[in-house]
C-alpha cells in the first residue's frame, strides 16, 4: 500500500461571542497548507500563533490530516 499526496491543515475554532442562550458562539478559521510531517507540537504552536492574529480568542484548534491511499 502507497500513501502520496499527503496534506495537513489547521483549524482555529474562534470564540465570537455568546448567544442570546447563553452557549458560546464559534466561528472556524483554516489554515491550508500544513506540512503533514509537522510534529503535533510544533502544529499546536503555529496554531497558537496564528491564534494570536485573530481578534477573537481560541477556544479550540483541530489538526485534520489527509491522503491518498493506494495498492
Amino acid at each position: 500500500m502507497a500513501r502520496k499526496d499527503a496534506a495537513s491543515k489547521i483549524t482555529l475554532k474562534v470564540i465570537t461571542g455568546v448567544g442570546t442562550d447563553g452557549k458560546t458562539i464559534y466561528k472556524n478559521r483554516t489554515i491550508s497548507g500544513i506540512a503533514p510531517t509537522l510534529t503535533d507540537t510544533d502544529a499546536l504552536a503555529i496554531g497558537k500563533e496564528f491564534a494570536g492574529l485573530q481578534k477573537h480568542g481560541l477556544g479550540m484548534l483541530i489538526r485534520t490530516d489527509s491522503a491518498v491511499l493506494e495498492d
